[in-house]
């Protein structure tokens, strides 16, 4: 953890990230050479996923992520965890971090769920003692019964999303971000995972959780970001930023039907 940050703060700091975008691959030896050409004389533009954005998030505090598809959302959840660098500006979140980005995201595919569970606890610096602690606790909680000894290569979508959010609830997070990814599970499933992150922000975890659901921003989240093409559109509270939100969407249906 950085001096700069205390355990569950979060930061970022005139943030930017840019992708490249890459043509498809040259199939036969003529178009690898005027293919190669042509990029060189000109390519598509890069895409700007996080243009300077600046924001804090003090520990023990709950916001919610949204707007349009490919408004930078999933983008600023990966640079807030490491997965992916920035360009330039700054990001840091102090304490443990425990991410929850893609369905079946960091699971060794041939373990079984418990072997996934020593597995996952061991990479966020657990000992083999609170391993075993929480082993059953997690178990528990997914509700997996015996599937939980079976090979994970076997898991539904929603399967993975309650062995994830079981292991993640359990690792005594600092800083929890969670990416749509409790979309994937049933309603009464959802419903108990979202008691428990109350819970755990009870304790003083912080959270950030992307989501286009405005119902389950509302249920957890004071504060609210909207992004729009790498900017912040808004910050503030969650009924203003939900409402913000919704105007994005009808402006970009406005717009969609008169062209």
């Amino acid at each position: 953890m950085s001096a700069s940050v205390t355990a569950g703060e979060v930061v970022l700091e005139e943030a930017s990230r840019a992708f490249e975008v890459r043509a498809d691959p040259a199939r036969t030896l003529k178009e690898l050479f005027i293919g190669r050409a042509r990029s060189h004389a000109s390519g598509p533009p890069p895409i700007h996923a996080l243009r300077d954005v600046s924001l804090r998030v003090a520990p023990g505090e709950a916001i919610g992520v949204m707007g349009r598809n490919g408004a930078g959302k999933t983008s600023t959840l990966r640079v807030l965890s490491g997965i992916v660098p920035l360009d330039s500006g700054r990001a840091e979140c102090g304490g443990r971090i425990v991410s929850l980005l893609e369905v079946g995201a960091g699971f060794g595919r041939d373990f079984t769920g418990r072997e996934n569970i020593h597995l996952n606890a061991a990479l966020h610096g657990l000992s083999r003692a609170e391993v075993e602690a929480r082993l059953e606790p997690v178990v528990a909680f997914s509700e997996l019964g015996h599937f939980i000894d079976v090979p994970v290569r076997t898991y539904s979508s929603g399967m993975f999303v309650r062995l994830g959010f079981s292991i993640a609830a359990h690792l005594d997070a600092d800083v929890m971000l969670i990416d749509e990814v409790l979309a994937v599970g049933d309603e009464a499933f959802q419903r108990k995972c979202l008691t428990r992150v109350r819970e755990l922000m009870e304790g003083g975890m912080t959270l950030v959780l992307v989501s286009h659901d405005a119902g389950t921003i509302e249920a957890v989240c004071e504060r609210v970001i909207v992004l729009d093409e790498g900017r912040i559109a808004f910050d503030g509270p969650t009924v203003e930023g939900v409402a913000a939100y919704r105007r994005l969407l009808e402006e970009s249906a406005g717009s969609a039907v008169r062209s």
